[in-house]
């Protein structure tokens, strides 16, 4: 950490608000992975591993400026192709606001997701505290593989979530004063998370969401605040409904490791990892892919795997139906969403119509109505009906996980109420079951 955030952070770990940092840790932790004990998130020790090294960044890189919008479709969007594209974060605001200091001074009552207890409600930690855990404790750099912010709501919520009342505030606040402290540049207050909204746009090639029809309150989760130290990330998994996605980071590294749509998930995913965590893959699984095969090639270059070490200010984009695993190399602020284009729609519409199909009755019922005023529109809505008679879809069962897993948490259209996307058991019994590590 630099001196800045030291400064910033020294008012954390006092002995009043360590003694609630712990308690409100251990609750987090206990409820986000009921499997494990205090004693189990180090039991591997992959604090002692190194997880940077990436002897084969593979993935084509391209200048955001320089590529207009329908070279992008030609070249990566239409024969599903990842790519990184360099300097489309240049003009956010959020190169700014979000360093570690900053985004504390901001943010610090706010309270983000870090995961899912047993019964798949969401478990939330204040932002004082998650930073206090991933910089100044020493606790997430002996994890495993610590708690990470992964939260698809943050842009819904409009008002303080400190839990203060106005009155309270503004009784603290001449407290404060009658003692000498300057409010104003010591302890602002806390802004609401929708602000993080007025840090980022979308760039340029992602903007055509057809999933917007639908509504903000009808559509599924797609976009997600992504906050978390080193060894923290994604299991192996497929986004949702075969959206796509594209992932951009303000501050730190990530690892990304990709496989292309139709790998066998018993190569890249199989049954022996203890748990569904990005460092027990790249500690159980990536090793397997370096082995070379008798023709000299990699059992990583036979699937056609790629590697890339993203950088501050590249935005990675993942084409629906890749495989894909995420770990931070350090401590990371990033934003990433999922989308629906006219690129991928045929694909999504039948994942969508499987999985959600109150969603898809929506979807059509607007295009219904946008068709008769908007000859694209009317296309659109053409295109689907081309589909009827192609037989529906079932969902990739790795898409329960990582980035996805939130995606049936927040919509009315789920299977049942007792299933998930996948047909998996939603009963705390089951859950706990998938939770628990395999025997070795």
């Amino acid at each position: 950490m630099t001196a800045s955030a030291d400064e910033r952070l020294k008012y954390l770990p006092t002995k009043i608000k360590k003694h609630r940092y712990e308690r409100k840790l251990a609750k987090a932790k206990a409820a986000a992975r009921s499997e494990l004990d205090s004693f189990g998130w180090s039991k591997h020790c992959f604090s002692t591993r190194s997880f940077l090294v990436c002897s084969r960044d593979c993935v084509e890189r391209i200048n955001y400026d320089e590529v207009s919008e329908e070279e992008f479709i030609r070249r990566f969007e239409e024969p599903a192709i990842p790519v990184v594209i360099e300097g489309a974060t240049r003009t956010w605001p959020a190169e700014k606001r979000w360093c570690p200091e900053s985004f504390l001074d901001t943010y610090r009552e706010e309270k983000f997701k870090v995961g899912e207890d047993d019964d798949g409600d969401p478990v939330y930690l204040p932002v004082k505290y998650f930073m206090h855990y991933a910089l100044v404790s020493g606790e997430a750099a002996k994890d495993d593989s610590p708690l990470y912010i992964f939260d698809s709501t943050f842009g819904e919520r409009k008002y303080n979530n400190s839990g203060r009342s106005k009155r309270r505030q503004k009784k603290q606040k001449s407290k404060r004063a009658l003692e000498g402290e300057d409010w104003d540049s010591e302890r602002k207050e806390s802004q609401p998370t929708c602000k993080l909204l007025e840090d980022y746009e979308v760039p340029k090639y992602f903007r055509d969401d057809l999933f917007r029809l639908c509504g903000e309150r009808r559509r599924p989760p797609y976009r997600w605040m992504v906050v978390g130290p080193a060894r923290s990330g994604t299991g192996i998994h497929v986004d949702p409904l075969g959206t796509s996605a594209w992932n951009a980071i303000v501050y730190g590294h990530k690892r990304w490791v990709l496989f292309p749509p139709g790998t066998p998930r018993d190569i890249i995913e199989p049954a022996h990892v203890p748990d569904h965590e990005a460092a027990s893959w790249f500690a159980h699984v990536y090793p397997s892919m370096e082995a070379r095969t008798s023709d000299g090639k990699t059992l990583g270059e036979r699937l056609g795997m790629r590697e890339i070490i993203q950088k501050p200010g590249e935005t990675v984009f993942v084409p629906g139906g890749w495989h894909h695993v995420v770990i931070n190399c350090d401590f990371t602020i990033a934003v990433t969403q999922n989308f629906c284009s006219r690129t991928n729609l045929e694909t999504v519409w039948l994942h969508t119509r499987y999985s959600r199909p109150r969603l898809a009755k929506k979807f059509t019922t607007r295009l219904e109505e946008l068709s008769s005023s908007s000859e694209f529109y009317a296309r659109l809505r053409e295109r689907i009906r081309t589909l009827e008679t192609v037989p529906a879809v079932p969902p990739d069962s790795s898409s329960s996980s990582g980035s996805s897993s939130s995606s049936s948490s927040g919509s009315d259209d789920t299977l049942s109420e007792s299933t998930d996307m996948d047909g998996n058991c939603l009963c705390r019994s089951c859950k706990r079951k998938r939770k628990k590590p395999l025997p070795r």
